[in-house]
């Protein structure tokens, strides 16, 4: 979609915002939150959206409300809008960058694999006095990137395997000079002794890579931020093969390797002033003849070993070697990783707040607060010396799941795994199991399935930085 900013509406089809206070209005339309009309005045199309309470409006209400009217848009098979931005005095921020989001992520759908393309909105035109031209373009951009990742994610399995992961990062690096990608193979993986991760894809056909980005936006600075994304391409359970009504949407547990690709890529097209390495450990864990045992042990990158008690807590194996290789050879100062980690998480958080797990409160307090300003929210969860002692095996160093009873605490030990392998740097984990993919009904600028979810949350915080 084609993002353009004007004085005033140049578009015969208006998106139009009114709240529950505002006086002129049409008949039969009270401006409550999620409201939506069509109304036609002359030669004009005009799609009322509601915002509920001037008071309590926000960002994300517009956000959402943007993406509501440019899906009524597209039922309409309208090509060109124009997106009034609205006069409210409560808004703390002009809403055009709201509006571009909402308009963007909001028309998004997934067609590769449609027989008939359905009609989309080609040019979203803006009329604000508020926003730059080169602004809404850098906005744009970001949310092209979140579109790209959920493609990623709604993709085949057999189409998204780990090579073709390592591909996607190599065309990113080839989109700007700040940017280098090393990949290794599953040769070179099994030859510099990262065996948790080739454990988990010795079984598969498609074997394992892992692909890391680096992006120096500020070559003077030594802070170097590393964002790693789990890439499970398809999660069959291994050994423990997952049931039926779980395993059919496995795709999506490379949603957090999919968020850092888009991350990447959408720090391509901005060249922000921040050095970030985006590692992506992918992997396709596979029920084989070849495949990994459970009660088997493993030696990690790190030298910790592993017992393995569950082939299905296959991502924090795949996250602790990546992040160990990262540490000692890119030398991050920080490190965030974002998972489709537990379904526990779901139990305690639903689908629209990922879990947040930190051993530094500033961190975890920045995240946080990014999250709430781009409405993907953020929970922080405790790690206390009990469920450390949780993993502890028997005969290795540690175990990949927990001592405690079945489900107990899950998101929070198995956070407690990832945690022992990073050197006491500052790092956060965000599990996105929740929150990466939507098997409801749209909201918002939330599509069903993929929803790129991670992305914006952390471009507002490397920006902040």
């Amino acid at each position: 979609m084609k993002v353009t900013i004007s004085k005033s509406a140049k578009n015969n089809t208006h998106i139009t915002f009114l709240t529950e206070e505002s006086k002129i209005k049409p008949k039969d339309f009270e401006g409550k939150k999620d409201e939506i009309t069509v109304r036609y005045k002359n030669k004009n199309t005009i799609i009322y959206c509601g915002l509920g309470k001037g008071n309590k409006c926000a960002d994300t209400i517009l956000r959402s409300a943007a993406a509501i009217g440019i899906r009524k848009a597209i039922d309409l098979k309208r090509k060109r809008v124009s997106i009034i931005e609205p006069k409210i005095k409560d808004l703390k921020k002009y809403p055009a960058i709201a509006l571009i989001e909402g308009a963007v992520l909001g028309s998004y759908i997934f067609t590769k694999y449609k027989s008939e393309k359905p009609k989309t909105v080609t040019t979203a035109e803006v009329v604000s006095k508020n926003i730059t031209k080169k602004e809404a373009k850098d906005i744009a951009s970001v949310c092209e990137s979140i579109n790209y990742a959920r493609d990623l994610v709604n993709d085949n399995a057999n189409e998204i395997f780990p090579e073709r992961l390592a591909e996607e990062a190599l065309s990113i690096a080839s989109l700007s000079d700040d940017i280098t990608c090393t990949v290794l193979t599953d040769k070179e993986i099994k030859e510099k002794g990262l065996s948790l991760l080739y454990a988990v894809g010795q079984g598969s056909p498609y074997p394992p890579r892992l692909a890391i980005l680096e992006y120096m936006g500020n070559p003077e600075s030594k802070k170097n931020i590393a964002i790693v994304g789990k890439g499970i391409t398809f999660d069959s359970g291994g050994q423990n093969l997952k049931p039926t009504a779980h395993i059919e949407t496995m795709r999506c547990d490379m949603a957090g390797a999919a968020a850092v690709l888009g991350l990447m890529k959408a720090l391509a097209g901005l060249k922000p002033g921040v050095n970030v390495t985006g590692v992506v450990p992918a992997a396709h864990n596979a029920i084989d003849s070849t495949s990994y045992l459970p009660g088997d042990t493993y030696k990690s990158y790190s030298g910790k070993t592993v017992e393995i008690l569950n082939t299905d807590a296959e991502g924090r194996l795949a996250l602790a070697d990546a992040i160990s290789y990262c540490i000692k050879n890119f030398s991050p100062t920080e490190i965030i990783d974002l998972a489709t980690l537990t379904g526990s998480i779901l139990s305690a958080l639903g689908d629209t707040i990922a879990g947040l797990f930190s051993n530094n409160d500033a961190l975890a307090d920045k995240l946080f607060q990014s999250g709430e300003k781009t409405g993907e929210r953020l929970w922080r969860l405790p790690i206390y010396d009990e469920h450390r002692e949780a993993i502890k095996s028997d005969i290795a160093d540690i175990r990949n799941i927990s001592k405690l009873k079945k489900g107990h605490a899950g998101s929070i030990t198995a956070a407690a795994f990832i945690e022992s392998f990073v050197n006491n740097l500052p790092w956060a984990h965000l599990d996105i199991a929740g929150t990466a993919f939507n098997e409801g009904e749209v909201r918002g600028e939330v599509p069903k399935f993929g929803t790129g979810f991670g992305i914006r949350l952390l471009m507002d915080y490397l920006l902040n930085k």
